[in-house]
């Protein structure tokens, strides 16, 4: 299943194993990359493993985000973990070609990969929890079409200091106001 952004900068399709190569897992041992996330330093071999289990399990899915122009493999997103119970999951991205910062990419993504996300897999509701201090992050997830929803305080700890957690979500369908 190939998705394209309305804007046909990039195209989503599933990630496979021949796309675990070096220069993929060299995003994640960049210091760059790797600031906001908590995926750092592993192998193709563990990348692999990873990529299988989410198929095998349904509970996530990981798909690469590529340029439409080069085909150019520049990322990644992953829908999940899923809670098919509640149809609730998260939605992770990362621009991992650092080329491509600063252009749009990840919220095209986040966007496109919602889509998927509620399309291909019927969910109502995705979530997300961002370090405070990735604005840029945070900014892709609302240009993404998504809202900021909550804070929790001193939620993270990073490098031995407390840090928020900036909650963010977005529905396939709203749901109706409670009634006044």
């Amino acid at each position: 299943m190939t998705e394209r952004h309305d804007a046909q900068r990039i195209f989503m399709r599933p990630l496979e194993e021949a796309d675990i190569d070096p220069r993929y897992v060299a995003w994640f041992t960049d210091i760059d990359v790797t600031r906001f996330i908590e995926s750092r330093n592993f192998s193709a071999d563990d990348s692999k493993a990873y990529l299988r289990a989410g198929r095998e399990t349904r509970s996530y899915f990981i798909y690469a985000v590529c340029l439409s122009e080069s085909q150019r493999h520049i990322g990644n997103l992953k829908i999940g973990p899923i809670n098919w119970t509640h149809g609730v999951a998260d939605l992770v991205t990362v621009i991992g070609d650092k080329s491509c910062w600063g252009q749009g990419f990840a919220a095209e993504a986040i966007a496109l990969g919602s889509r998927v996300a509620f399309k291909s897999y019927g969910l109502r509701k995705l979530h997300g929890a961002i370090l405070a201090d990735n604005i840029g992050s945070i900014k892709a997830y609302t240009r993404g079409g998504w809202s900021i929803v909550g804070r929790l305080h001193a939620h993270y700890l990073v490098e031995g200091r407390p840090m928020d957690a900036v909650l963010v979500s977005c529905f396939a369908d709203p749901p109706a106001p409670p009634p006044s």
